[in-house]
């Protein structure tokens, strides 16, 4: 068994919003799956309830943004389920996605062409 993180399992995509999407997926199986801790799941909802519902605790934590928050809340929820579960789902939405596996975050390959740059001043 290797000691990877989660972070370290979940492939970077090539955009924001397939970032998003993709771990959106993952959080979605993850609430599903029953090797994850039922309070573990209750972090993405507490972090929806707080960014949701208008609550008198929203005036005490004024340096929070409730987006950071619900971010937050996501982001340990992936760090505390286990190891082997999310690079199942990982695998998985990889394969349905067509999406090339960067489990092992190996440098991409591709051709380099160098170039030079001139200002151009009229």
């Amino acid at each position: 068994m290797d000691n990877k993180t989660p972070r370290s399992i979940i492939p970077t995509q090539g955009n924001m919003l397939e970032e998003l999407t993709f771990r959106a997926k993952l959080i979605f199986r993850l609430l599903g799956d029953r090797r994850v801790s039922p309070l573990v799941k209750l972090l993405p909802f507490a972090g929806l309830a707080y960014w949701l519902l208008p609550l008198p605790i929203d005036n005490m934590i004024p340096v929070i943004d409730d987006a950071a928050l619900v971010w937050l809340t996501t982001y340990f929820f992936i760090e505390l389920c286990p190891t082997e579960v999310i690079r199942e789902h990982v695998k998985e939405l990889a394969n349905n996605n067509n999406i090339v596996e960067t489990i092992n975050h190996t440098e991409p390959t591709g051709e380099v062409i160098d170039g030079e740059a001139t200002d151009i001043q009229e």
